[in-house]
Protein backbone atom coordinates (compact mmCIF):
# COMPACT_ATOMS: atom_id res chain seq x y z
CA UNK A 1 0.00 0.00 0.00
CA UNK A 2 1.11 3.57 -0.73
CA UNK A 3 2.93 5.21 2.19
CA UNK A 4 0.83 8.36 1.83
CA UNK A 5 -2.36 6.32 2.14
CA UNK A 6 -1.05 4.50 5.23
CA UNK A 7 -0.02 7.79 6.85
CA UNK A 8 -3.44 9.24 6.08
CA UNK A 9 -5.18 6.29 7.74
CA UNK A 10 -3.05 6.62 10.88
CA UNK A 11 -3.73 10.35 11.02
CA UNK A 12 -7.46 9.73 10.60
CA UNK A 13 -7.41 7.31 13.56
CA UNK A 14 -5.74 9.89 15.80
CA UNK A 15 -8.16 12.63 14.78
CA UNK A 16 -11.20 10.41 15.33
CA UNK A 17 -9.98 9.34 18.77
CA UNK A 18 -9.37 12.94 19.82
CA UNK A 19 -12.76 13.97 18.48
CA UNK A 20 -14.44 11.10 20.33
CA UNK A 21 -12.91 12.03 23.68
CA UNK A 22 -13.17 15.83 23.56
CA UNK A 23 -16.07 16.66 21.25
CA UNK A 24 -18.67 14.01 22.00
CA UNK A 25 -20.94 14.92 24.96
CA UNK A 26 -20.19 13.14 28.25
CA UNK A 27 -23.67 11.62 28.42
CA UNK A 28 -23.15 9.84 25.10
CA UNK A 29 -19.70 8.68 26.13
CA UNK A 30 -21.13 7.24 29.36
CA UNK A 31 -23.85 5.44 27.45
CA UNK A 32 -21.86 4.23 24.40
CA UNK A 33 -18.27 4.64 25.59
CA UNK A 34 -16.61 1.38 24.44
CA UNK A 35 -18.58 1.08 21.21
CA UNK A 36 -17.96 4.73 20.34
CA UNK A 37 -14.21 4.43 20.89
CA UNK A 38 -13.98 1.19 18.90
CA UNK A 39 -15.96 2.60 15.96
CA UNK A 40 -12.95 4.46 14.40
CA UNK A 41 -10.82 1.31 14.57
CA UNK A 42 -13.53 -0.75 12.89
CA UNK A 43 -13.89 1.87 10.16
CA UNK A 44 -10.13 1.96 9.56
CA UNK A 45 -9.96 -1.84 9.35
CA UNK A 46 -12.68 -1.83 6.70
CA UNK A 47 -10.84 0.83 4.71
CA UNK A 48 -7.56 -1.06 5.05
CA UNK A 49 -9.10 -4.32 3.80
CA UNK A 50 -10.68 -2.53 0.83
CA UNK A 51 -7.38 -0.82 -0.07
CA UNK A 52 -5.50 -4.10 0.23
CA UNK A 53 -7.99 -5.85 -2.03
CA UNK A 54 -7.62 -3.08 -4.62
CA UNK A 55 -3.82 -3.29 -4.45
CA UNK A 56 -3.87 -7.06 -4.94
CA UNK A 57 -6.21 -6.67 -7.89
CA UNK A 58 -3.78 -4.21 -9.49
CA UNK A 59 -0.87 -6.56 -8.92
CA UNK A 60 -2.72 -9.37 -10.69
CA UNK A 61 -3.02 -7.25 -13.85
CA UNK A 62 -1.32 -9.35 -16.58
CA UNK A 63 0.24 -6.27 -18.21
CA UNK A 64 1.78 -5.10 -14.94
CA UNK A 65 3.13 -8.59 -14.31
CA UNK A 66 4.60 -8.65 -17.81
CA UNK A 67 6.16 -5.22 -17.27
CA UNK A 68 7.77 -6.35 -14.02
CA UNK A 69 9.10 -9.49 -15.73
CA UNK A 70 10.77 -7.42 -18.47
CA UNK A 71 12.33 -5.09 -15.88
CA UNK A 72 13.76 -8.06 -13.99
CA UNK A 73 15.16 -9.53 -17.23
CA UNK A 74 16.85 -6.21 -17.98
CA UNK A 75 18.42 -6.11 -14.52
CA UNK A 76 19.64 -9.69 -14.94
CA UNK A 77 21.27 -8.77 -18.26
CA UNK A 78 22.97 -5.81 -16.57
CA UNK A 79 24.34 -8.09 -13.82
CA UNK A 80 25.65 -10.60 -16.36
CA UNK A 81 27.32 -7.82 -18.35
CA UNK A 82 28.98 -6.25 -15.30
CA UNK A 83 30.23 -9.69 -14.25
CA UNK A 84 31.76 -10.06 -17.75
CA UNK A 85 29.66 -13.13 -18.48
CA UNK A 86 28.23 -11.66 -21.69
CA UNK A 87 29.83 -9.40 -24.31
CA UNK A 88 28.82 -5.78 -24.90
CA UNK A 89 27.21 -6.67 -28.24
CA UNK A 90 25.02 -9.27 -26.51
CA UNK A 91 24.11 -6.83 -23.75
CA UNK A 92 23.21 -4.13 -26.28
CA UNK A 93 21.08 -6.59 -28.25
CA UNK A 94 19.20 -7.77 -25.13
CA UNK A 95 18.71 -4.19 -23.95
CA UNK A 96 17.30 -3.07 -27.30
CA UNK A 97 14.90 -6.01 -27.42
CA UNK A 98 13.70 -5.54 -23.82
CA UNK A 99 13.33 -1.77 -24.26
CA UNK A 100 11.04 -2.31 -27.22
CA UNK A 101 9.00 -4.86 -25.28
CA UNK A 102 8.75 -2.54 -22.27
CA UNK A 103 7.62 0.41 -24.38
CA UNK A 104 4.97 -1.77 -26.07
CA UNK A 105 3.64 -3.01 -22.71
CA UNK A 106 3.63 0.54 -21.34
CA UNK A 107 1.52 1.65 -24.32
CA UNK A 108 -1.02 -1.08 -23.53
CA UNK A 109 -1.09 -0.05 -19.85
CA UNK A 110 -1.80 3.54 -20.92
CA UNK A 111 -4.57 2.29 -23.19
CA UNK A 112 -6.22 0.58 -20.20
CA UNK A 113 -5.95 3.77 -18.18
CA UNK A 114 -7.46 5.88 -20.98
CA UNK A 115 -10.54 3.68 -21.09
CA UNK A 116 -11.34 4.73 -17.52
CA UNK A 117 -10.97 8.46 -18.24
CA UNK A 118 -13.70 10.93 -19.23
CA UNK A 119 -13.92 11.74 -22.94
CA UNK A 120 -12.43 15.21 -22.38
CA UNK A 121 -9.27 13.76 -20.83
CA UNK A 122 -8.71 11.01 -23.39
CA UNK A 123 -7.25 13.37 -26.00
CA UNK A 124 -4.92 14.91 -23.43
CA UNK A 125 -3.80 11.47 -22.37
CA UNK A 126 -3.10 10.47 -25.99
CA UNK A 127 -0.64 13.33 -26.42
CA UNK A 128 0.98 12.60 -23.08
CA UNK A 129 1.31 8.92 -23.99
CA UNK A 130 3.36 9.83 -27.06
CA UNK A 131 5.62 12.08 -24.96
CA UNK A 132 5.85 9.37 -22.33
CA UNK A 133 7.04 6.86 -24.92
CA UNK A 134 9.77 9.26 -26.08
CA UNK A 135 10.96 10.18 -22.57
CA UNK A 136 10.84 6.60 -21.33
CA UNK A 137 12.90 5.46 -24.31
CA UNK A 138 15.46 8.17 -23.59
CA UNK A 139 15.72 7.20 -19.92
CA UNK A 140 16.17 3.52 -20.74
CA UNK A 141 18.91 4.36 -23.23
CA UNK A 142 20.68 6.53 -20.67
CA UNK A 143 20.55 3.73 -18.11
CA UNK A 144 22.06 1.33 -20.65
CA UNK A 145 24.88 3.81 -21.32
CA UNK A 146 25.56 4.21 -17.59
CA UNK A 147 25.89 0.45 -17.16
CA UNK A 148 28.32 0.42 -20.09
CA UNK A 149 30.32 3.24 -18.49
CA UNK A 150 30.48 1.25 -15.27
CA UNK A 151 31.85 -1.71 -17.21
CA UNK A 152 34.45 0.49 -18.94
CA UNK A 153 35.56 1.99 -15.63
CA UNK A 154 36.06 -1.48 -14.18
CA UNK A 155 38.10 -2.61 -17.19
CA UNK A 156 40.28 0.50 -16.97
CA UNK A 157 40.88 -0.22 -13.30
CA UNK A 158 41.91 -3.82 -13.93
CA UNK A 159 44.23 -2.63 -16.71
CA UNK A 160 45.71 -0.13 -14.22
CA UNK A 161 44.69 2.73 -16.47
CA UNK A 162 43.07 4.38 -13.43
CA UNK A 163 43.82 3.98 -9.75
CA UNK A 164 41.48 2.60 -7.09
CA UNK A 165 40.45 6.03 -5.77
CA UNK A 166 39.43 7.20 -9.24
CA UNK A 167 37.61 3.93 -9.92
CA UNK A 168 35.61 4.12 -6.69
CA UNK A 169 34.73 7.75 -7.37
CA UNK A 170 33.51 7.00 -10.90
CA UNK A 171 31.60 3.87 -9.78
CA UNK A 172 29.86 5.75 -6.99
CA UNK A 173 28.82 8.56 -9.33
CA UNK A 174 27.48 6.19 -11.99
CA UNK A 175 25.53 4.10 -9.47
CA UNK A 176 23.88 7.26 -8.12
CA UNK A 177 22.99 8.28 -11.66
CA UNK A 178 21.47 4.85 -12.37
CA UNK A 179 19.35 5.11 -9.20
CA UNK A 180 18.17 8.56 -10.28
CA UNK A 181 17.21 7.28 -13.74
CA UNK A 182 15.36 4.29 -12.27
CA UNK A 183 13.41 6.63 -9.96
CA UNK A 184 12.32 8.69 -12.96
CA UNK A 185 11.26 5.58 -14.87
CA UNK A 186 9.26 4.30 -11.89
CA UNK A 187 7.53 7.68 -11.47
CA UNK A 188 6.51 7.71 -15.14
CA UNK A 189 5.12 4.19 -14.85
CA UNK A 190 3.10 4.82 -11.70
CA UNK A 191 1.82 8.39 -12.18
CA UNK A 192 -1.79 8.36 -13.38
CA UNK A 193 -3.12 11.90 -12.95
CA UNK A 194 -2.76 13.93 -16.14
CA UNK A 195 -1.29 17.09 -14.60
CA UNK A 196 1.17 15.15 -12.46
CA UNK A 197 2.19 13.06 -15.45
CA UNK A 198 2.81 16.22 -17.47
CA UNK A 199 5.12 17.55 -14.76
CA UNK A 200 6.82 14.17 -14.45
CA UNK A 201 7.53 14.14 -18.18
CA UNK A 202 9.27 17.51 -17.84
CA UNK A 203 11.39 16.10 -15.02
CA UNK A 204 12.18 13.07 -17.15
CA UNK A 205 13.38 15.28 -20.02
CA UNK A 206 15.60 17.23 -17.61
CA UNK A 207 17.00 13.97 -16.27
CA UNK A 208 17.96 12.82 -19.77
CA UNK A 209 19.73 16.11 -20.48
CA UNK A 210 21.53 15.99 -17.13
CA UNK A 211 22.73 12.42 -17.65
CA UNK A 212 23.99 13.16 -21.17
CA UNK A 213 25.98 16.07 -19.74
CA UNK A 214 27.52 14.03 -16.91
CA UNK A 215 28.54 11.25 -19.29
CA UNK A 216 30.19 13.75 -21.62
CA UNK A 217 32.10 15.39 -18.76
CA UNK A 218 33.19 12.04 -17.40
CA UNK A 219 34.59 10.91 -20.73
CA UNK A 220 36.70 14.06 -20.96
CA UNK A 221 37.96 14.26 -17.38
CA UNK A 222 38.04 10.85 -15.75
CA UNK A 223 38.75 8.49 -18.62
CA UNK A 224 40.96 10.53 -20.95
CA UNK A 225 42.85 12.79 -18.54
CA UNK A 226 43.42 10.16 -15.86
CA UNK A 227 44.57 7.58 -18.37
CA UNK A 228 46.88 10.10 -20.05
CA UNK A 229 48.37 11.25 -16.78
CA UNK A 230 48.93 7.77 -15.39
CA UNK A 231 49.80 5.75 -18.47
CA UNK A 232 50.86 7.76 -21.51
CA UNK A 233 52.54 11.00 -20.46
CA UNK A 234 55.46 9.58 -18.46
CA UNK A 235 56.50 6.93 -21.00
CA UNK A 236 56.28 9.47 -23.81
CA UNK A 237 58.54 11.87 -21.94
CA UNK A 238 61.04 9.12 -21.29
CA UNK A 239 61.03 8.06 -24.92
CA UNK A 240 61.34 11.68 -25.98
CA UNK A 241 64.46 12.16 -23.86
CA UNK A 242 65.97 8.96 -25.22
CA UNK A 243 65.29 9.82 -28.84
CA UNK A 244 66.45 13.46 -28.65
CA UNK A 245 70.24 12.80 -28.65
CA UNK A 246 69.92 10.48 -31.66
CA UNK A 247 67.98 13.12 -33.58
CA UNK A 248 70.55 15.77 -32.68
CA UNK A 249 73.37 13.58 -33.99
CA UNK A 250 71.48 12.93 -37.22
CA UNK A 251 70.65 16.60 -37.77
CA UNK A 252 74.14 17.93 -36.81
CA UNK A 253 76.08 18.85 -40.03
CA UNK A 254 79.55 17.47 -40.57
CA UNK A 255 82.39 19.98 -40.06
CA UNK A 256 85.15 20.11 -42.68
CA UNK A 257 88.51 18.68 -41.66
CA UNK A 258 91.22 21.23 -40.75
CA UNK A 259 93.95 19.09 -42.35
CA UNK A 260 92.29 19.39 -45.76
CA UNK A 261 92.10 23.20 -45.42
CA UNK A 262 95.86 23.45 -44.70
CA UNK A 263 96.64 21.44 -47.80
Amino acid sequence: MNKKVSSGIVLAIIILMIATVFLVPKEILDAYGPALILAPFILVIIIFIAALAYTNREKRNPLLLQRQKIIEELKEAEKQFLKHKIEKSTFDSISKEKHEELIAVEAQVDMQKKQKLPAADMKKMQGLSNDKKRILTGLLEQKQKKVTELNIAEKNYYKRAIDEVTFRKISSEIQKEIISIEAQINSLQTTEEIEKLREQLKEGAKEISRQISTSKDRNLSDYENDVMSQVEILPQEERHHEERPERQREERPERPSRRRDRR
